[in-house]
């Protein structure tokens, strides 16, 4: 009995280990790490402290600078970028998204596509001329993890500065992987009473 348990364990280290290695092959290459920022024009469609407010965008938006993955896929200024438009009631930190449109924005380069989905915002606040937003989302990028990021964005006139920062976030671990994982530790503590019966 022992051989046998010993051979499965055996045998699940070697599948553990084969799917830990083919899962990370298949795994995208971690979570995006870095800020991008925008340029470009927008209009808000009134005041904030009045009836729901529409943020248009006057696209194309372009890219100015990025760091951390942004930086590394060398995206040079001026990348156009699509942006779309969202609507909100409320002002400050009493704001309420109404029916983002997904993504907030989207632009590729070098064969990967780069987005964010907009999920809430945290602060909004319009005027005439004026415009400033603070919010929560996802960003994405080709061959990365989708990753919760914070954006910011203000500006006066018609001249607005965007930025996205991403946050990490833990990989959760495979299904597979942790099913596999429990059934090893179920045997060996199998192992180990039955060596414990079999003491003298």
């Amino acid at each position: 009995m022992r051989k046998i348990v010993n051979m499965i364990l055996l045998g699940l280290a070697g599948a553990f280990a084969n799917c830990s290695f083919l899962c990370e092959q298949a795994r995208a290459q971690g979570p995006i790490v870095g800020d991008i920022e925008f340029f470009g024009s927008t209009t808000p469609s009134g005041s904030s402290l009045g009836p729901p407010v529409v943020v248009h965008f006057n696209n194309p938006w372009q890219t100015l600078a990025g760091t951390g993955i942004y930086a590394a896929a060398g995206i040079p200024f001026g990348t156009p970028a699509t942006f779309n438009d969202f609507s909100f009631t409320g002002n400050g930190s009493t704001v309420n998204l109404l029916g983002p449109d997904t993504p907030l924005w989207t632009f590729s380069f070098n064969n990967i596509t780069y987005s964010f989905d907009l999920l809430n915002l945290t602060n909004a606040h319009t005027e005439p001329g004026s415009i400033s937003f603070t919010a929560n989302g996802i960003a994405h990028a080709t061959g990365f993890d989708d990753t919760f990021a914070t954006i910011a964005f203000q500006g006066a006139g018609n001249n607005f500065s965007f930025q996205i920062s991403t946050s990490t976030t833990s990989s959760v671990p495979e299904a597979g992987m942790t099913a596999l994982l429990g059934v090893g530790i179920a045997l060996l503590a199998g192992q180990s009473l039955l060596q414990k019966r079999k003491a003298p």
